[in-house]
């Protein structure tokens, strides 16, 4: 059975599709590939993810998009980009709102294709400048082969050959992926608002700090972001991150893992101690280590040894030291 959001066919039974699921565009046949193409949505969250391949070799138009960046990045053939008329020389292409695009697509080509909503972009920016932007931000459109965010492509390029990326299965995984896009995609790729990201803004006070810290503490077991967090200390992210830095010698997301690694091992221990039957898969989760061999081997680094010998070791030892094992005095 077809995966849903899975489709293949023809040129003509493609473009009826994509046309119905998809954005606004115009596409002129040139000719068509005997196998046929396909469209499958790898991620679809806040943030679309899909493969797509028409089945024939066609130029596209997409008119100017008012919500949303397209980022176009060739897994098979050959494309030819040109963004206001201008052709990018590049091995993939952002194209951002109220910017026009012409493509060319060869016979046998196949894309991936990531759309971004505008006011995702321009509410992650927010957090770095600490105010919303006056427009949405316009990047560079050539992604070049050296940029962090061309190496993002290339991770999601590899797990293509999947039915969906394996962020699909936790809304906590999806979130943190989006996340992880978003900030790669302003930290790495060049745009009208780069020159001013360069340097954090003026240094918040002790109470800031403090204040990021408390709720860290509060909400270790919720979905937290980095503007979460920036907004209980009441500071942009940029400055936040700024301050972790200097001041604790971390970032904020990797102290907002150690205290949820720090409950992970007071649960553990208080389960072992009072002899319940949760496990440390358990445990994880609630904490949201949805990876746990990358949990087990944090909590090793920092407890020196095992969550299933924390588990296991407490509860031999209070087993030990219960009265009917002490012997006859």
């Amino acid at each position: 059975m077809t995966p849903k959001g899975h489709f293949t066919g023809d040129f003509q039974k493609i473009r009826d599709f994509v046309s119905r699921t998809s954005w606004p565009h115009t596409v002129e046949v040139i000719k068509e590939y005997p196998a046929g193409g396909c469209y499958k949505e790898l991620y679809e969250g806040n943030i679309g993810v899909r493969i797509l391949s028409y089945g024939a070799e066609i130029r596209v138009a997409v008119p100017e998009a008012p919500d949303f960046y397209n980022i176009y990045f060739p897994l098979r053939g050959a494309v030819e980009v040109k963004v206001e008329g201008e052709y990018i020389d590049a091995p993939s292409v952002i194209v951002g709102p109220q910017e026009r695009s012409d493509m060319w697509w060869s016979v046998d080509h196949t894309l991936l294709i990531i759309q971004v909503p505008s006011a995702l972009v321009e509410r992650t920016l927010a957090d770095y400048l600490g105010d919303p932007p006056k427009q949405a931000p316009r990047f560079r459109p050539a992604i070049t082969c050296d940029s962090a965010f061309s190496g993002v492509l290339t991770m999601l390029s590899l797990m293509s050959v999947f039915d969906r990326l394996p962020f699909m299965a936790s809304p906590f995984a999806g979130h943190h992926f989006e996340q992880f896009l978003l900030h790669t995609l302003l930290d790495s790729q060049p745009h009208d608002y780069s020159s001013i990201l360069g340097e954090p803004d003026a240094a918040s006070s002790p109470a800031a700090l403090r204040r990021a810290q408390i709720y860290c503490e509060e909400h270790a077991d919720e979905c937290v972001s980095l503007r979460d967090i920036a907004a209980a200390a009441r500071v942009s992210v940029r400055t936040l991150q700024h301050d972790f830095r200097n001041h604790l010698q971390t970032t904020p997301l990797a102290y907002l893992r150690q205290v949820r690694l720090a409950h992970a091992h007071a649960d553990l221990v208080r389960i072992a101690q009072t002899g319940g039957q949760t496990t440390v898969t358990e445990v994880a989760m609630r904490w949201g280590f949805t990876h746990l061999g990358r949990f087990a081997s944090l909590y090793r680094e920092t407890y020196g040894r095992s969550p299933s010998s924390t588990l296991n070791g407490s509860r031999e030892a209070s087993r030990l030291a219960s009265p009917r094992n002490q012997g006859c005095r």
